[in-house]
This record gives C-alpha cells, sequence and structure tokens, in this order.
C-alpha cells in the first residue's frame, strides 16, 4: 500500500468517527464544458481531462459542512506537492493558489486533516481513476451528446463500480462527482441524486 494510501487510511481511522459528515465527495470538472458558461482565463490551457474541484464532506439529509475553521491555507505546508496540484487542480477563471484557499477554508477545515493530508488525499482519489479514459473506453467522447445513462453506466460498469452524479448546465456536461465512504480504506459508493437544479437532462452534451 502505497505511503498516500496509508496515510489516508489513518486519518480516516481517527478521525472518521467524530467528524459531523456521511460520505466523501470528490468533484471533477469538464474544463471545455465549465468555460463554455463561466468566463474562464483565456490565457490557461483548458486540458482534454477532468481536473480536481474539491474533495468534499458530505452528508445525505442534511446540507455538507462549511467553512469549520476560520482558517487560511498556509501555502508553505503544500509547497512540495504544488507542481501537481497545478497539473490536477487548476482554477480557469481565478489564481491556483486563491482557489486551493477557499476549497481548503470551505472543505478542507471540515476535514480534521492538515492541509497537507487534505491536498495529498484528495490527489490520491483522483488518481485511482481516470475518467476522461473510462468515457472514451465506453465510446463516449467528447463532441456528442449522449444519453446520460450511457455515462452512469460507463462509470458503474469500470474499476469505480458505483454510480457517479452528473453535474449540467443548459445541457452540457460541467461536472462528475464521485462518491465515496469512510471506511479505514475508501471505497466508491453511489451517489445520492444530484441538487435539481444542476441535474442533466435524457441527453447530454459532452462538449
Amino acid at each position: 500500500m502505497s505511503y498516500l494510501k496509508v496515510t489516508f487510511v489513518f486519518s480516516l481511522f481517527f478521525y472518521g468517527s467524530v467528524i459531523g459528515f456521511d460520505y466523501w465527495t470528490i468533484a471533477q470538472t469538464w474544463p471545455a464544458g465549465f468555460c463554455t458558461h463561466n468566463v474562464c482565463d483565456a490565457t490557461k490551457p483548458k486540458p482534454l481531462k477532468f481536473t480536481i474541484h474539491g474533495l468534499w464532506p458530505s452528508n445525505y439529509t442534511t446540507h455538507q459542512p462549511a467553512f469549520c475553521l476560520s482558517s487560511n491555507l498556509n501555502p508553505t505546508l503544500i509547497h512540495g506537492i504544488v507542481l501537481k496540484l497545478d497539473q490536477d487542480w487548476p482554477s480557469y477563471n481565478s489564481n491556483n493558489s486563491h482557489f486551493w484557499n477557499y476549497e481548503w477554508k470551505k472543505h478542507g477545515t471540515c476535514s480534521h486533516m492538515s492541509e497537507l493530508d487534505y491536498f495529498t488525499h484528495t490527489l490520491d482519489i483522483y488518481t485511482r481513476n481516470d475518467l476522461q479514459q473510462i468515457l472514451k473506453h465506453a465510446n463516449i467522447l467528447h463532441g456528442n451528446t449522449y444519453d446520460i445513462q450511457h455515462f452512469i453506466t460507463a462509470i458503474h460498469t469500470s474499476q469505480v463500480g458505483a454510480e457517479p452524479q452528473l453535474i449540467c448546465t443548459k445541457g452540457d456536461l460541467i461536472e462528475i462527482r464521485l462518491c465515496l465512504n469512510k471506511n479505514p480504506v475508501p471505497e466508491y459508493i453511489k451517489c445520492p441524486p444530484p441538487p435539481p437544479k444542476t441535474a442533466c437532462p435524457a441527453n447530454v452534451s459532452f462538449v
């Protein structure tokens, strides 16, 4: 087991029973879809892969916890992984460090993890599966429109093995969210339905 997974296991073992949330959500952005409906920095590349939006403590019946501590991110504590964060966790409409600080303050402070652990664990979960390759393997290619069930089935029958949340704006896919339990070694679980205002229609445009 990798060092990252070992530290993740111990963090969850000690904190999983006391933090106030039910499961994890890792949200991954599809840059082309996101930038179709948001003002993005034209100088930043838009990779043909899903990138990290955030890792969020989440609940089934209540709102997800947020801003649990009034603590800004100390950038020196994540200095060693900044290059990886720049690659896999970029912001398309703000400075990367500002984006990470916001995600830390809103979500990371509710995880009962240190800054380094929170960002390292997120990267570890993210690298387990390549959503773009999973979809490509199922012949779901960007630039086309597909039945929503085609996306769900492709991910469910992949190594993820659980149903995701698909998030759309005006029928365009902008994000895929995967859910994980809080077991000592977290496993993917079926996500609850997405919020109605961001749910995808029957036919999803994968721009």
